[in-house]
């Protein structure tokens, strides 16, 4: 038995299910986050465009790839912590991130 962990409250109920920190995502400071850029391309051939070095905070990220799929007209995803872009769009893709002023770098081939 865990000693210490209080895991209900009459006020609040069940506390394991709680989400911590929700909705109390950190602002982004766009000047000084740089990402990592990097071409990859799969067994097949098809190319993708991988984003690192993000911030923490999930819907910034989650509106730029939206941002970037969108103006491209190509698909993609935003996982845990890189945004996938699909194609060869890496030289549309340096295109927009200094459009909105965030800084790069391009890492691999």
């Amino acid at each position: 038995m865990a000693e210490g962990k209080i895991v209900w409250s009459d006020e609040e109920g069940d506390l394991r299910k709680k989400k911590p920190n929700k909705g109390q995502e950190a602002p982004v400071n766009e000047s000084k986050v740089i990402l990592l850029i990097r071409r990859l391309t799969t067994g097949k051939g098809r190319a993708v465009i991988e984003i690192t070095g993000l911030p923490s905070n999930k819907k910034w990220c989650q509106k730029l790839a939206k941002d970037l799929k969108k103006s491209l007209g190509v698909g993609g995803a935003f996982k845990n912590d890189f945004i996938e872009v699909h194609g060869e769009k890496i030289d549309q893709v340096k295109a927009l991130l200094e459009k909105k002023n965030l800084k790069y770098k391009q890492t691999g081939g």
